[in-house]
């Protein structure tokens, strides 16, 4: 770009400026708005009346702005020598982006000089920085592209790494446990603890331990302490039946015989020994089985062992109260609804997957159990029974809260129902594999929900039903003379032509049934029945409200409405008779019949008597 001097007219010759990868785009951005303001500034003095009127402070203020310009102009070229690598006239040397230092030699102290610049000139140096801010942009660009590979396989190297420092930490942690087992065995008080209470400062018990009984007892304990700290445990099992059987009480003890005193005192210090190493062992066990990265066989050989060493009830205790464990952190891992951004806005995916994770660790439990437990008396499966009631209880409450309760509106029936049945498939599929009795635990908790919105579902129903029916009588009160000389409909095609209401009606039922057939039993039964029964009624009862309203003084009706007396009976009585049994059909085999032919007749009866017909 050049540069024109106001007074002599001389140029100045400069290259464009441009700059390596290695100057931030921010900085340069920071001193283009520095340049942009400086411009700005001086076209304002340059259009100021005052300065124009007097030159000579117009002169003088000119000048104070080209020194505070030369002074920013010159902080930045410091600025764009040092990030791009320039180290003075004997260190020069070309940036990434191939500009020399040369061409920055302008910008050194003492050359840059901004005396007489333009306005058109410090417009082309902010041209020039905004190009230089682009070119710092895209050699960003360049660069990530370039090294973005690179960036991933090195990643994943700090991935694999960190993987190989945790199984490292693993194996330290367990030589770490094992030597201060091994430390806390190698105490001396350790091994003053093998002898029974007060019993072991006596001269009795001194001489026991130096009997070939005491040091082969000491020696058990011994094996013992190191089986359990070097976590063998199947080896520690069989010391530790090896020391029970060693610490049994004689049939007979005669208590006025000091020895028999002494004998049994030793006994029952030698069990307490025992039972604390068995305690110790049972710990380790229990973290074995509930450990989330222990697998099936692993588990079930760990409650086998506990079973031998403890009690059979107990491992079968810590044995499901592991299943349990890792269970509830399957099901916290289970994405909820609410969590899924719109995607599984009813619940359904979340009731599939929380359904197959309770019930399929049901299935496995009971075959673990069944492994490691199957000669033992039948009260271990009754409390297997008991707990795999309180899982599918859990995994109800779980599905109520997270996919039921709060998008049983939204969704309707038909999601609610897909949620329940889809829990119940899982359920009835255990059942048959493994002679369980769950689903009635399943549906008494989820059973409630679906009957709040079928109650629902049938409220709105009858409430569009009587504003239909209103409709379609008032419709048929101002047909003309035409209507009359068609004559009254027959038939139920030309009936619910007349009365669309009956029709949806009779459909509404149709697609409830077929959304509750999964569901059929006694419960939804017995509400299927009184929602239809009351259905029913809310229908008779506003055709004869319909009617009554354009009921004239002397108790008849318009022309209209008088001839249609009798298909109204025609239609109820063939709703009631024919097409409501017909859709409630798919029913009938798994619930019986959910059509109260007593209810619907007393409907007929009373619509016949506000209508003015009698029954036959």
């Amino acid at each position: 770009m050049s540069f024109r001097s106001r007074g002599s007219g001389q140029q100045r010759s400069t290259s464009r400026v441009s700059m390596s990868s290695y100057v931030s785009g921010s900085d340069v951005s920071m001193k283009h708005s520095e340049l942009s303001a400086l411009s700005k500034e001086s076209l304002s003095d340059a259009e100021s009346p005052t300065l124009a009127a007097y030159p000579s402070a117009r002169k003088e203020k000119g000048t104070s702005k080209l020194k505070l310009f030369r002074k920013s102009a010159v902080k930045l070229a410091d600025d764009l020598g040092r990030k791009s690598g320039y180290r003075g006239p004997a260190g020069r040397r070309e940036s990434a982006s191939g500009l020399t230092q040369q061409q920055l030699a302008m910008y050194e102290p003492g050359t840059f000089d901004l005396q007489g610049m333009t306005e058109k000139g410090i417009d082309q140096l902010r041209a020039d920085l905004a190009a230089v801010d682009a070119d710092c942009a895209d050699q960003i660009r360049k660069t990530v592209h370039d090294n973005y590979h690179h960036y991933i396989q090195a990643c994943q190297g700090i991935a694999k790494l960190e993987g190989e420092m945790q199984a490292v930490r693993a194996l330290l942690g367990n030589s770490s446990n094992i030597v201060a087992a091994l430390r806390e065995i190698a105490t001396p008080s350790g091994a003053a603890r093998n002898t029974a209470g007060e019993a072991s400062s006596s001269g009795a018990a001194a001489e026991w331990q130096e009997s070939p009984e005491g040091q082969n007892w000491a020696e058990v304990l011994a094996d013992l302490d190191i089986a359990i700290a070097e976590r063998r445990c199947e080896d520690a099992v069989q010391l530790l039946q090896k020391a029970d059987a060693n610490c049994t009480h004689p049939q007979a003890i005669d208590w006025s015989d000091p020895e028999h005193q002494t004998r049994y005192d030793r006994i029952e210090g030698q069990m307490e020994e025992v039972d604390r190493r068995r305690v110790r062992l049972s710990s380790i066990l229990e973290a074995q089985m509930k450990d989330p990265n222990t697998k099936s066989g692993e588990r079930r050989s760990a409650a086998s062992l506990m079973a031998a060493a403890v009690s059979k009830a107990w491992a079968h205790q810590q044995l499901l109260e592991a299943h349990t464990a890792q269970l509830t952190q399957l099901q916290e891992s289970l994405s909820r609804p609410q969590n899924a951004g719109g995607g599984d806005a009813d619940g359904v995916e979340y009731a599939n997957a929380l359904a197959q994770a309770s019930f399929r660790a049901v299935a496995v439990a009971a075959t673990d159990v069944a492994t490691v437990f199957q000669k033992d008396a039948p009260e271990l499966s009754s409390l297997f029974l008991v707990w795999a009631l309180q899982e599918t209880q859990r995994c109800a409450r779980l599905l109520l809260q997270n996919a039921l309760s709060p998008f049983a509106v939204p969704a309707g029936l038909g999601p609610t129902v897909h949620c329940c049945t889809l829990a119940l498939l899982y359920c009835t599929a255990l059942e048959t594999s493994h002679s369980l009795m769950l689903s009635p635990r399943l549906m008494s908790n989820l059973w409630p929900t679906c009957e709040q919105v079928l109650q629902r579902r049938l409220r709105r129903l009858m409430e569009d039903i009587k504003r239909e029916v209103a409709a379609e009588v008032d419709g048929l009160a101002s047909l003309g003379s035409q209507s009359q000389a068609r004559g009254p409909p027959s038939g139920w095609d030309a009936l619910i032509q007349a009365f669309p209401s009956a029709n949806r009606l009779v459909s509404t039922v149709q697609s409830t049934v077929s959304i509750l057939r999964s569901l059929a039993g006694p419960k939804p039964a017995q509400v299927l029945r009184r929602g239809f029964a009351d259905l029913f009624q809310t229908y008779t009862n506003a055709l004869s409200v319909s009617f009554q309203k354009h009921q004239q003084p002397d108790g008849s009706f318009p022309c209209n409405l008088d001839m249609m007396v009798e298909s109204v009976m025609e239609l109820t009585s063939t709703m009631a008779e024919h097409q409501l049994p017909a859709a409630a059909a798919p029913l009938l085999q798994s619930c019986g019949s959910v059509c109260d032919t007593a209810a619907m007749n007393n409907c007929l009866d009373a619509l016949g008597a506000s209508l003015g017909m009698q029954s036959a």
